[in-house]
This record gives C-alpha cells, structure tokens and sequence, in this order.
C-alpha cells in the first residue's frame, strides 16, 4: 500500500542537495548579465514607456504561448488524475508533499517517439509533460520509481525556484546582438539539471531506479537494460575537449555527465545506496 505522507524535506535538506556550483554560476549571471541587458534596453529605447512596452509584450506573449500549448495538451493529450493513471497522479501528491509545495502542477502524458520529459513554467502557469514511451513499463511498484525520480526533480526545480532566470534569459534571447551572453547564463542552467537530479534522488530513494531512468533517456525503453555500467565510465572517460565545447553551448549537461555525477553524489550524501548499486552490478 502506498504511503500517504512520505517523509518532508526540510528547507535546509534541499539546500544541501544543490549542487555545489549553483549559488556561484547564479551570482555571475546577475553580475555579468543583468547590467548588460540594462544598459542594452536603455540603447535601444530611449524612454520608460518604450522599455515597459516591450517587457509587457514579451511577457504577455510568452503567457499566452503557455496558454495555447496547455490548452493544446487538454484537448489532445491525456491529463493525469484520479481516473487516468491514478498511479502517477498519487506519486505527483506524494512528491509535492515531500518537498512541501503548495502551488498547483498539472502532468500531461503524449504519444511521441522518444522518451522524453519537461517543466514548463511562466508565473502561474505549470505543467510537466511526459512522454508515453517514458511512462509504459513504469506503473508497477518498483519502476513507478522512475517516474517519481523524474516528477520530483521538477518539483524540486519549483520548489528551489530554479527558473528564477527565465525572464533575464528570455530578454537575452530576444535582442540577438546580446546572445553571446547566454554563456553567463547557461553554466547556472546546467548547474540547476544537477540539483534536480539530486532532489529527484533523495525523493524517490533508489540510486539503481533513478540511473535507469537516465539509460532510457539514452537508448528508449527497450534497450535500456542493456545499458551497463562499466560502457558508460568507459564513455565518460573517451569525452575530451569538444564534448567540453558542446557542454558550453548547452542548457542542459551531458547526460553521460549527469548520470555519473548522480554517481558521484549518491557516493557521498547515501552511501548505502552507493554500494547497494555497485554491488547489483558486480
């Protein structure tokens, strides 16, 4: 039987699962960035009404973007709930009460090719979005936990207020000249996939389940237990200077890079589930 109130993350328990880069990639994303879009505006406008005008536009723009791609899902996709897979709808309760999250989160579950998942977000507006391939095979006891390790690192995304950049970014993004200033901007994004990652681990409370989640990213549901460990040090060990390059250009890290950082960081903060996971693999 599922257990109704699983044990609350406290707000110091969340912070020491950041990952250790976060606080420093954040400061110098506002120390670089933030004078630099300011200065920018003022070029480009010359007037308050001019700089309020356009933030108004961009943001009732992005909000109704979100509008349409929710509304879009509700008639055409399967919104999570008491009647439709229930299962996932009491790990989302269970998820939302362990990081003590009060605001309301919708999950939408679509037929695509690929296993895949994302958070979308824009003030009051929230909703997760599952893949279908991600979700089949994961509704029994064991593997739901897959599912719980993904909906709670965007949860604790959430709760941690990881797209606190979003608006900065999104001016960056819409005055082209200025885009070179993303590379402030995207060591904090990647380090915020780290820290949700490690959220989703001390939530879902299994190392093995939440390492298989990231081989199904990697190679789809079906060859993903043939994914070992041993191929992937192996792989990370091969990733030289131009993985690096590509890792700059990024948003997200590799996912060789996440699944062994995930390693790294179960090996320190739970080392019970460290070696109960080397050892399965031995």
């Amino acid at each position: 039987m599922r257990q109704p109130h699983p044990k609350k993350i406290t707000a110091a328990e969340l912070k020491a699962l950041m990952h250790t880069t976060e606080d420093s990639r954040f400061d110098l994303a506002l120390l670089v960035v933030v004078p630099v879009v300011g200065i920018a505006l003022l070029i480009i406008f010359t007037t308050y009404w001019a700089i309020a005008g356009f933030l108004l536009t961009l943001i009732g723009i992005v909000w109704v973007t979100l509008q349409i791609a929710k509304a879009s899902l509700t008639a055409n996709a399967v919104k999570v709930s008491v009647h439709n897979f229930p299962e996932i709808y009491h790990i989302l309760k269970e998820v939302v009460y362990a990081l003590d999250y009060k605001e309301p989160v919708d999950i939408y579950i679509v037929s695509e090719g690929t296993v895949n998942a994302f958070l979308a977000k824009f003030f009051d507006t929230k909703f997760i979005i599952l893949n279908s391939e991600l979700v089949e095979g994961t509704l029994d006891r064991e593997a739901s936990l897959q599912i719980k390790w993904v909906i709670a690192r965007f949860i604790g995304a959430l709760k941690a207020k990881h797209h606190r950049l979003f608006f900065l970014r999104m001016i960056v993004d819409s005055i082209e000249k200025i885009k070179i200033f993303n590379i402030f901007i995207l060591p904090y994004e990647r380090a915020t996939q780290y820290s949700g990652d490690q959220i989703g681990l001390a939530v879902c409370g299994d190392l093995g389940q939440a390492l298989h989640a990231f081989q199904r990213f990697m190679v789809g549901n079906k060859l993903s237990k043939h994914v070992s460990l041993k191929g992937l040090q192996a792989q990370k060990r091969q990733m030289g200077f131009f993985a690096m390059v590509a890792r700059l250009l990024s948003s997200h890290p590799h996912t060789v890079d996440r699944f062994h950082n995930l390693l790294a960081f179960a090996k320190i903060r739970y080392p019970h589930m460290y070696t109960d996971y080397i050892q399965s693999r031995e």
